[in-house]
């Protein structure tokens, strides 16, 4: 159960800055490729889970 609540708390994380990141690109006018922000979201919710699993 600890495991999964690290879990959870990365994506939290990864998402809230996904969410910010999108709000302010959409602002200035930015369209963002959906597929690469996707792998970069993955990957960062990866070490971060990491991170906190050290």
């Amino acid at each position: 159960m600890k495991q999964f609540l690290k879990a959870v708390a990365a994506l939290a994380i990864v998402m809230t800055v996904n969410i910010i990141v999108n709000i302010a690109c959409n602002m200035y006018g930015i369209d963002l490729n959906s597929t690469a922000t996707t792998a970069l979201s993955a990957l960062c919710a990866i070490w971060i889970y990491h991170a906190l699993n050290k």
